[in-house]
């Protein structure tokens, strides 16, 4: 079985079966981890929800929270209106929403609902790595006795004190190696395109010492970005 990761692929239904198709992906012997944001900006973000669903239930995904769904979930609950969701590009989603019965509403929002923040995958250069839609938040670190900072504790403190303030997070890429390396494992995020570290990762995974963002910029293709899938089996990446 292969594993692959990709995220942030911001309502592109052709990209995303063109990367499927690139990584030569075999329903029953690949996995898939989506890590958040299938949703908004281009047109097809519920199919795509729903195409990753069915992926789910047949095993051959695991799909993450980003802040996209939550956004999609507090507006199916009445927390968030259109006018403030369509200011984060939510409009596609807000129609393919009304499109749907009330009972396919009530599915997606379940499934939604339902998704984890955070999983863990061992991956054969980086080791035990936690991947998650955001990285982690200042204000929320969990150091450990010896001084390291407990990954996964410090998703599920940042989570329990402001669920929204966590997905929406980009503090992991202003961090310097000397809190980077204090790390207890090797993340894996998205959320910010990597054109926004330097214009030298643009259309590219950002990699350094102790995490990896591979948000390629699906969603802002208008500036170079890509749709970019990670091998974990061969540290290898995949761009459409």
């Amino acid at each position: 079985m292969a594993t692959y990761i990709i995220s942030d692929i911001h309502g592109d239904m052709d990209m995303f079966k063109k990367i499927l198709e690139e990584i030569c992906f075999k329903s029953g012997e690949d996995f898939l981890i989506v890590n958040g944001d299938v949703l908004d900006r281009g047109e097809n973000g519920v199919e795509i929800l729903f195409m990753v669903k069915e992926m789910t239930e047949k095993g051959d995904a695991l799909m993450l929270k980003g802040d996209h769904e939550l956004m999609a979930q507090m507006y199916m609950e009445g927390a968030l209106t259109e006018s403030q969701w369509i200011k984060s590009f939510g409009e596609s989603t807000i129609g393919g929403i009304k499109k749907l019965e009330k009972e396919k509403q009530d599915e997606m929002l379940e499934f939604i609902k339902e998704l984890a923040l955070f999983t863990e995958v061992d991956i054969p250069k980086y080791g035990k790595t936690i991947i998650t839609h955001t990285g982690l938040k200042s204000g929320n670190l969990i150091e450990k006795p010896d001084g390291s900072i407990d990954v996964e504790n410090s998703i599920a403190a940042a989570v329990e004190n402001d669920e929204h303030g966590f997905l929406n997070s980009a503090d992991i890429h202003y961090w310097g190696h000397e809190r980077l390396d204090k790390l207890d494992r090797f993340v894996i995020c998205g959320h910010v395109p990597s054109y926004q570290l330097g214009p030298e990762y643009t259309g590219r995974i950002f990699r350094c010492k102790r995490y990896m963002d591979i948000d390629a910029g699906a969603g802002y293709r208008d500036r170079g970005g890509k749709l970019a899938c990670y091998s974990v089996d061969e540290d290898k990446e995949y761009y459409v």
